[in-house]
């Protein structure tokens, strides 16, 4: 664990050098991705402007939940996100071949050699978000509060970790790159940005037991805000443990029956 966390430092500050030597790319990427985000948040705006309050929940405690679901979006951005290069790049092309040929877990290298630093400008801006909706709510933030964000944060981390890996393992069985699944999970992570209520039952029951989505925002960002969502709020980490044991498991099956790139 000590020697995989210190690898992964050393990477980070290779990778950070390389994308500063290119600064105008990486300030076009990280101007991009806060443009994104400006444009969800300036539609929220207008959506409260007409209505003062969307299925029970008050623009801040909506403005809350985004804020909350930035922090592991980016965090999943920088470090799961590219792992839609698998198929392509590893399996179909062969580059696992040199993967495996190093003394350290597969997924870890590939996931060092994906990294995108640039992402966590989102955790600041969701700093920022959550501060300016718990200023307009008149929230008060206790040392339990605290607690059930930051692991709620992990939590959701690590859901989204769970169910890229897993997906990214199915690239083992089809030996293709895999690319039209990607977008089907990733534009689903939309639907955590907003209050759960305002989705139909079926939605929401997908949302929390088959896609646990919901866990990535509304339910530690709700579980603070609200008592009602307390229990799902602490059941965040633990959830998230378990999307990421299953995707674990599935890579390593999936890793069992890669034969190499050779014919």
């Amino acid at each position: 664990m000590r020697r995989s966390l210190a690898l992964t430092l050393v990477y980070v500050a290779m990778l950070v050098k390389a994308r500063l030597s290119y600064r105008a790319d990486f300030l076009v990427q990280v101007g991009s991705d806060l443009l994104l985000q400006a444009v969800d948040l300036a539609f929220l705006a207008v959506v409260f402007s007409r209505v003062k309050a969307l299925a029970g929940w008050s623009f801040g405690e909506a403005l809350f939940i985004y804020g909350f679901f930035l922090i592991p979006f980016a965090l999943f951005n920088a470090s799961f996100a590219a792992l839609s290069d698998v198929g392509d790049r590893y399996v179909v092309r062969g580059e696992l071949d040199r993967v495996l040929t190093r003394p350290l877990g597969s997924l870890l290298q590939i996931q060092l050699e994906l990294l995108r630093p640039q992402a966590l400008n989102g955790v600041v801006l969701g700093l920022v978000v959550l501060a300016t909706a718990s200023v307009r709510l008149g929230f008060a933030w206790s040392a339990l509060s605290v607690l059930m964000a930051v692991l709620g944060v992990l939590g959701a981390w690590l859901v989204y970790g769970g169910l890229w890996v897993a997906v990214a393992s199915t690239s083992f069985w089809t030996q293709e790159r895999g690319i039209g699944v990607f977008p089907v999970f990733y534009n689903t992570i939309n639907f955590s940005r907003y209050p759960l209520t305002l989705y139909p039952a079926a939605l929401r029951f997908v949302l929390t037991f088959v896609l646990p989505y919901a866990f990535i925002a509304f339910y530690p960002a709700a579980g603070i805000l609200r008592a009602q969502y307390m229990l799902f709020g602490w059941l965040t980490l633990p959830v998230g443990l378990v999307v990421f044991g299953v995707g674990l498991l599935i890579w390593h099956q999936g890793l069992a029956r890669y034969e190499g790139a050779g014919s």
